[in-house]
């Protein structure tokens, strides 16, 4: 690029330029620690609590079954919500009159 196509483009920050941000978001204050901060620092103390939290994250992001099987699982989704609704309607039905 020549020095002239160069000029044409506006840059964003000048160094000579003082920063226009107000001096609490140039300097923030530290992040509060909360109870729940608090109380994850002392069980990650506990022994054993790193192991456990790794056993987690490897379950966490396991492939589910729904991922692994969607239509099958689609299905098998459709069969149970059928079953479910009909058990409630004969529910109702052997009810009802009794209920008269």
């Amino acid at each position: 690029m020549s020095p002239q196509s160069q000029s044409r483009f506006p840059r964003l920050h000048q160094p000579e330029q003082p920063p226009s941000l107000p001096a609490w978001m140039l300097d923030p204050p530290p992040a509060r620690r909360t109870a729940g901060d608090r109380i994850a620092t002392a069980l990650l103390a506990l022994p054993g609590a790193t192991a456990l939290r790794r056993r987690w994250q490897v379950w966490q992001a396991r492939r589910r079954l729904y991922q692994r099987f969607p239509n099958t699982m689609k299905v098998v989704g459709f069969v149970v919500s059928f079953a479910v609704t009909l058990a409630l309607v004969m529910a109702v039905y052997v009810l009802l009159p009794k209920l008269s």
